[in-house]
């Protein structure tokens, strides 16, 4: 049986680590004797590296790289510009430049829409079997965030999308733990549905991701501060991240947040300090998940947070969160993680309202007081959440079911 993935954002090994989703199925699909590829960008969205090669194969799996534009702006338009112009990319490829051997099976996978579309129609060529991948609710999360109309001429084409390709796929899977829900609240039609958890591969971490030496301007701050929270991911707008950095006007003396990524609330974060005058906010960039695991080893507590918005009753599945439990690091939650991701079986939570600075100053300083018992529980709830909720046991028993 041979599958092909095509994911305009997949992670790849040593490259673009930030989510392995589509390699684990890669894997899995490979040990089961099929014949599985990926096609991807060859930018690295979380920074300006680009893979300077057509494929490659990589742990023994088969990588297709298509090119993409390079846009710096991240305004709603320059993002569904990028899409698009990946998504026309990949059309060049999968009908005029490579040929690649008839697929049993193409999954795409959300939230590039486009991208989506353009697999299904080169599977209506090839008469294979199509899977819709949803990881991202477009646009129903876009319209929301950026309050557009539901008459938006780029709201209704990808509404449009969006129903198609629920409806002609013959598998719908979600990494959402509710995202069934979302499809009888807005009359979405399909054939068949399944859940498949977003999973880490502890093994793969253990051997991939070693210990490496900070640099001196970031060693230099856990000298400086007994304390040290972390905001490691998208630093945009609709995280509730400006609370978060007024809120250190009422932490401890030796308390400090570091914000570790990019996104298009950086450049206001950054006023931001200059505004209030904060000398314990730092900023780092990104680099790959090792450098990340050497900060979030060292760091007291790990932050996530999201905004109250409704369609979170869908499901979260935020790979932050994934790296923190990893990293066995106690979580200071804002919004609602604690009701709609893994985090609900949490048995002691840290949770803070994200629209008070001054719940979270307070919740934080709790966390900087925890006792040696209290980190070690953290510690112990944090493996058993992986082990119940997010081993690749899990993820392989689902892809049993369907294949």
């Amino acid at each position: 049986m041979k599958i092909l993935i095509v994911n305009h954002f997949a992670g790849i090994p040593k490259y673009a680590d930030y989510s392995l989703r589509h390699y684990y199925f890669a894997r899995y699909f490979n040990e089961k004797n099929f014949d599985c590829s990926i096609i991807t960008s060859k930018q690295n969205y979380q920074s300006t590296k680009k893979i300077d090669s057509d494929s490659k194969i990589i742990n023994n799996i088969k990588y297709f790289f298509v090119d993409e534009p390079v846009i710096k702006s991240k305004s709603l338009f320059s993002k569904s510009l990028r899409m698009f112009g990946f998504a026309f990319n990949l059309f060049r490829f999968l009908f005029f430049k490579k040929r690649l051997p008839k697929a049993d099976y193409i999954l795409a996978s959300s939230p590039d829409l486009f991208t989506c579309f353009i697999s299904y129609i080169y599977s209506i060529k090839t008469s294979s079997k199509f899977i819709l991948e949803i990881r991202d609710i477009w646009p129903l999360t876009q319209v929301t965030v950026h309050n557009l109309s539901r008459f938006n001429v780029l709201a209704m084409i990808l509404r449009a999308i969006e129903l198609l390709l629920h409806k002609k796929s013959e598998l719908v899977i979600s990494n959402l733990p509710n995202y069934e829900r979302y499809l009888a609240d807005h009359k979405i039609q399909f054939k068949r549905y399944e859940y498949i958890p977003q999973v880490i591969d502890t093994d793969y971490y253990d051997n991939n991701y070693k210990m490496v030496k900070l640099d001196q301007p970031h060693l230099d701050i856990f000298k400086s501060f007994k304390n040290v929270g972390i905001y490691a991911g998208t630093i945009g707008h609709y995280y509730g991240l400006d609370n978060i950095i007024k809120s250190l006007k009422f932490v401890e003396k030796d308390t400090a947040i570091i914000l570790m990524g990019e996104g298009d609330y950086k450049e206001k974060a950054i006023q931001l300090k200059k505004d209030y005058e904060l000398q314990n906010l730092f900023f780092i960039d990104v680099k790959n998940k090792s450098y990340l695991f050497s900060i979030l080893k060292k760091c007291s507590f790990g932050i996530v947070s999201f905004p109250e918005k409704d369609f979170y009753k869908y499901g979260i599945a935020s790979l932050k969160m994934f790296d923190y439990l990893y990293a066995q690091i106690p979580l200071l939650i804002l919004g609602p993680f604690d009701k709609f991701s893994i985090l609900k079986n949490l048995r002691n939570k840290y949770v803070a309202n994200y629209n008070d600075d001054k719940s979270i100053s307070k919740t934080i300083n709790s966390l900087t007081n925890l006792n040696f018992n209290e980190i070690n529980d953290c510690r112990l709830q944090s493996n058993k959440l992986i082990n119940d909720y997010a081993s690749i046991r899990l993820m392989k028993n689902h892809l049993n079911q369907i294949f």
